[in-house]
């Protein structure tokens, strides 16, 4: 069946999207990754208003032909506009894919799993009635007092229930940690940063084939990314290379090869260090990645998590072996930058 299609240009923004005649303007904006500001997608919030500057269009909800050449000007809300002609749109605070609005806001600690060792799974409640969007791959910051922030990779895809998790590894020299540690306990309240980082899924749309290398609680980043990908029915080929110590220190082994299991396209192989009786791979993760892939980097987009050193690491061992700089992804490339010198 052959869908209309028109062109949604926002206003001061300026930015343009094609939409389909069979989808809201808010449904196929935030479809296509746009950030239009929203809350209850009814029309009751008044946060989607904008002022129809040109075009017509049809209200969800009744046959009524809006047309900006009447000359009202009429305010109209996103989440109930189907087009009928190309239109241009007047509302604040529209950002493009793979932007969205950082906010600070007061979380409080739901739960928390001892799930290795050295490492605790963190529930955080986000406040009720205050619509906060991420993507899959971004990390939040814990303000913890005026000189110390600690960061961690947001563990899960959004959810509809204001959850988010935290994978937080036992870091003892850390000043930071330290900090925090003192505040891990459940009705704990933590002010929290969100979201931050561009490794989301707008920075490889092209990409043939992702390989992924987490190290540690690394691993947490690709968690939501596989999770949105599995949202949103990108079936692309994955593979997630996973590198601890020790195999306790997997200690999401089972729950990842169950998903693995459900969705086919990705394959997960994890890889021990210092671990000699380990039945599987062994040794640096990133080593093991450039051994099974024999010098053949063609169409593979390489994201990789971890410690700054462990994924400046991985670079250069990888560009030393064939890989193209620009092939590869990773937060630490801007929030640790190299000297230059």
């Amino acid at each position: 069946m052959f869908i209309m299609k028109h062109q949604i240009t926002f206003f001061p923004s300026q930015l343009s999207l094609t939409v389909d005649a069979s989808e809201t303007v808010l449904e196929s904006a935030r479809r296509q990754g746009f950030h239009v500001p929203r809350a209850c997608d009814a029309g009751v919030c008044h946060l989607c208003q904008a002022r129809l500057l040109s075009g017509q269009a049809r209200h969800k909800h009744s046959n009524l032909t809006l047309d900006a050449s009447a000359g009202a000007h009429e305010p109209v809300f996103c989440c109930l506009l189907y087009p009928l002609s190309d239109l241009h749109l007047e509302i604040e605070r529209v950002l493009a894919p793979g932007q969205l609005p950082s906010q600070e806001v007061t979380a409080k600690i739901h739960a928390i799993e001892q799930a290795a060792p050295d490492v605790k799974i963190v529930q955080l409640l986000l406040p009720a009635g205050k619509k906060i969007e991420y993507y899959g791959g971004q990390y939040l910051q814990i303000l913890l007092d005026s000189e110390n922030v600690a960061a961690f990779s947001i563990a899960n895809a959004p959810r509809n229930d204001r959850t988010v998790e935290l994978h937080i590894r036992e870091a003892p020299d850390s000043d930071s940690y330290t900090l925090l540690a003192k505040r891990l306990q459940v009705g704990e309240l933590l002010r929290v940063s969100l979201p931050h980082g561009e490794t989301t899924r707008f920075r490889w749309q092209g990409a043939e084939k992702l390989l992924f290398i987490a190290a540690s609680t690394g691993y947490s980043q690709f968690k939501a990314i596989l999770e949105e990908m599995a949202a949103l029915g990108d079936e692309r080929p994955v593979t997630l290379y996973w590198g601890a110590r020790t195999a306790r220190d997997l200690y999401r082994h089972d729950a990842i090869k169950s998903f693995a299991f459900l969705h086919p396209h990705l394959k997960y192989i994890p890889v021990v260090s210092d671990q000699p009786e380990w039945p599987a791979r062994k040794g640096l993760v990133h080593q093991q990645v450039i051994k099974d892939l024999n010098g053949d980097f063609s169409g593979w987009t390489l994201v990789c998590g971890g410690s700054p050193a462990m994924v400046y690491t991985t670079f250069d061992d990888f560009v030393a072996a064939g890989m193209q700089p620009e092939q590869m992804i990773s937060d630490v490339f801007d929030y640790a930058p190299r000297d230059p010198g």
